[in-house]
This record gives C-alpha cells, structure tokens and sequence, in this order.
C-alpha cells in the first residue's frame, strides 16, 4: 500500500510541475504574439511614449509663389528697362516725393493673406525698415535668396530652417500703397542681382543653383 502511495504522490508531483510548465509556456507565448502586435513607439522630447511618425520634409523642383490665396494679384511688377514705357510706369514706386525702381514684385489683396517660403532654406535674417516693415530673407543655396517684405506676424527666427511652402507671416498694409489693400512686396536674388520673381515660377531649382 506504501509502494502505491508513494508512486501516487510521485505522479501527482509530476502532473502539478507539467501544468506550471505548460502554464508558464503559454504566458511567454502569449507576451510574443502582444509584442508584435504593438505599433513602434519612441520617446518624445518630453519623454512620453507616443506615437513617432517621421516628418520628412520634401521639395518639388518647381518654385512656387510666396502666397497660397487665390484672390492675390499684382499690384506693381518688377521694373525691367528693357520692357514696354507702360509697364516701366506701373514699377515705378513713388515715396515720399522720391520715385524708386521696383526691385521685387507687390503682391496684393484686399484681405490678409499667408506668406509662405517658395522654397527649402534657412532664415538668415529679419530686420524692419521705415518702407517695407519687417523683412525677412531665406537662403536657399548659395546663389539663391528669396526676400519678403512689408510683413507683420513673423513665426520663423534666424536659423529656422523653413520648408517650402511653409507660412512664415502674414501680408499686412503698405505704407507706400495709396489702396490701402493688404501687400507682399517680394523681391528676389540670383547671384547678388534682384531677378523678376514673376519670371522665377518657370524656372526650376536646377536650373538656380
């Protein structure tokens, strides 16, 4: 009889240790199937599991214009010498009993507008002048900056490295525009010279650097 109850409580023994083993497999297993279910995390800068989705930010080789509203237009056009008497009129800027050969474009519109970065770059600097306000110019290359005046609600610092196509301020109204509308004056360089930017939208970065 002890012979039978000891083999008995040998295979009870046996019996409990193979359930806990089993038991213990079936939890890892089931931590690796939970496991690979779970999206990759990552820690944030204020080290706070989210989410991470990578911003990469990207540039067409098309410049686009410094404005995303449709209801934006020309208000003076870059003086060009060799364009017709009519034109070269329309580019003069008259201030302060001074007349001033447009350097850039004026972009207008009865309302505000965004002012948006035309290409990838780095803010290189932002100053105010008594004309055209707050100013503020983007390198693009080495050859290439854009410049945007007569802003107010600036976002970006120097240093910033802005996208294209990013908003960097808002238009406000010009203190030489006798309309009174809302102006963008825009002005571009290509190698130190200013270049019509309305020409600029045809051409493509390539083709700048």
């Amino acid at each position: 009889m002890k012979k039978y109850s000891g083999l008995f409580i040998g295979i009870l023994y046996f019996g409990i240790f193979g359930i806990m083993l089993l038991s213990v497999l079936l939890v890892i297993n089931g931590v690796k199937n939970y496991v690979k279910d779970i999206e990759p995390v990552n820690y944030t800068i204020d080290d706070i599991f989210s989410d991470i989705t990578p911003v990469v930010k990207t540039q067409t080789d098309n410049i686009i214009k410094p404005y995303l509203s449709d209801s934006v237009s020309v208000g003076k056009y870059f003086y060009d010498y060799q364009s017709d008497k009519t034109k070269q009129e329309d580019s003069i800027i008259f201030f302060k009993n001074t007349y001033i050969q447009n350097t850039g474009v004026d972009y207008v519109s009865n309302d505000d507008f965004d002012v948006v970065s035309i290409l990838d770059g780095e803010v290189i600097s932002i100053d105010n002048n008594e004309i055209y306000g707050n100013i503020i110019t983007i390198k693009h290359n080495d050859n290439l900056k854009s410049v945007y005046c007569n802003v107010s609600d600036v976002i970006v610092n120097v240093g910033y490295k802005v996208s294209q196509g990013e908003i960097i301020a808002t238009s406000t109204q010009s203190k030489i525009d006798e309309s009174n509308k809302s102006t963008l004056h825009f002005e571009v360089y290509y190698k130190g010279n200013a270049i019509d930017p309305e020409k600029l939208y045809t051409l493509t970065v390539s083709e700048l650097e």
